[in-house]
């Protein structure tokens, strides 16, 4: 990422936190799990690496092989594949963008872990009118053998494309 990008990331407070701590619960486990502690620890370094423009740390946070379902796109992407998505919004296109974790939970289970959670996408792309997206969004973290945790697979989807009333059956 050139130098406009991560300016553009850091003035518009790239991906903020903006709350998520507060809103972490942990899982429905026994309070204080160390485990849960840790990947709630390492979601908010994720999120913070972006808030900050650093996207060496974000990437850096992601186990080799990490998966993304996004709902800006119609495929999965590899990492590589999602760097490359990332830098669309970094590349001059955007005035803006942010992502904000509302309410997120924490779990771990051995060496796996989940957040889940609602967060709000909002941007304002150069030429065009600002844009918001209210997502769900589920994330498995694994244990590596140095006992870091690290980002495997990401989805997240619109909550106005979730079916709210059962199908007629």
């Amino acid at each position: 990422m050139d130098d406009s990008g991560r300016q553009l990331l850091q003035a518009a407070g790239g991906l903020a936190l903006a709350g998520a701590a507060a809103g972490f619960s942990g899982s429905a486990k026994a309070a204080g799990d160390d485990a849960d502690t840790a990947v709630a620890k390492a979601f908010e370094r994720l999120v913070a690496a972006l808030k900050g423009g650093d996207l060496e740390g974000f990437y850096g946070s992601m186990h080799t092989d990490f998966v993304m379902i996004d709902e800006d796109s119609p495929y999965r992407m590899n990492k590589a594949e999602f760097q490359d998505h990332i830098g669309f919004h970094v590349s001059g296109l955007w005035e803006r963008f942010e992502w904000l974790p509302l309410a997120a939970q924490a779990g771990a289970f051995g060496d796996s872990g989940s957040v889940v959670g609602t967060a709000t996408f909002r941007g304002k792309p150069r030429d065009a009118g600002f844009r918001i997206r209210h997502l769900l969004f589920a994330q498995t973290w694994t244990r590596n053998r140095a006992g870091a945790w690290e980002l495997l697979l990401w989805h997240q989807s619109p909550v106005d494309g979730h079916s709210i009333d059962v199908s007629p059956g």
